[in-house]
């Protein structure tokens, strides 16, 4: 994308920031309410509680977040493109990939540790949250096929398309519409989107805290491939401990 296009679409297109806090809880507020009503259907059916969220992510994310963006691009470009609807990305170099993706990783693993234990803060504030809820239950109740299909599904929802279309929607459409506020619109954007998971709401402050560095790179770099690829790898990490456990079958 040319980058004076770019900067040309940022500087016209600011959101105010009511608008840009609607236009980042909102999304989560419809995946949480899919989500809480999936939970009994989904135990009903002897699932895993994070299969709800797979649906909800599903239902939500194409036709809510997704189809509004290809809508804005169709009326901007008169065709179904994104071209000037989703930003910051730029082109830069493997290298710098190799460099800023596992930066990214160990960063936003690292840096939560500062804030309160999530676990903490679920087991003293909200020990009352009901267990078809908890996306962190004991998988030891479900057959191994159970799981097998619950773990591929995760992989495919939550590993692969939440992370994309998630970095299309926070880091290309929506950030750089808070651009005006120059470095505070990391901070800004990782709250907001800490809060957007209204269905782990004890992880709010590890997320507002894990998140800056990603979305400090993706401004910098104005490039969202960088937390894209980086976010997807670390959904995975959930697959690699379902699988991990799954094995542990006989």
């Amino acid at each position: 994308m040319n980058t004076s296009t770019t900067a040309n679409s940022v500087a016209n297109e600011q959101h105010s920031l009511p608008l840009s806090i609607v236009l980042h809880l909102l999304p989560g507020i419809l995946i949480g309410l899919i989500f809480f009503l999936a939970g009994p259907f989904i135990q009903s059916k002897n699932l895993p509680p994070f299969v709800a969220q797979c649906i909800a992510d599903v239902v939500v994310l194409i036709p809510f977040v997704l189809g509004p963006l290809f809508y804005l691009g169709y009326k901007k470009n008169g065709r179904l493109s994104l071209e000037g609807i989703v930003l910051y990305r730029e082109k830069i170099s493997w290298q710098s990939y190799l460099l800023y993706i596992p930066l990214v990783l160990v960063a936003s693993g690292l840096i939560p540790l500062l804030a309160p234990n999530s676990n903490l803060i679920f087991a003293r504030v909200f020990s009352w949250w009901p267990a078809i809820y908890n996306l962190a239950a004991d998988l030891s109740p479900y057959t191994r096929s159970t799981l097998i299909f619950s773990y591929l599904l995760n992989f495919l929802v939550i590993s692969l398309m939440a992370p994309i279309l998630e970095e299309i929607y926070f880091r290309g459409f929506l950030l750089p519409r808070l651009s005006r506020f120059g470095i505070w619109a990391v901070p800004i954007q990782s709250i907001l989107f800490a809060f957007f998971h209204v269905w782990t709401p004890w992880m709010v402050v590890a997320r507002a805290i894990g998140l800056l560095p990603l979305i400090y790179v993706a401004q910098k770099k104005k490039n969202i491939y960088i937390g894209m690829i980086a976010h997807i790898l670390a959904n995975t990490l959930d697959v690699v401990a379902g699988v991990m456990f799954i094995l542990k079958f006989k």
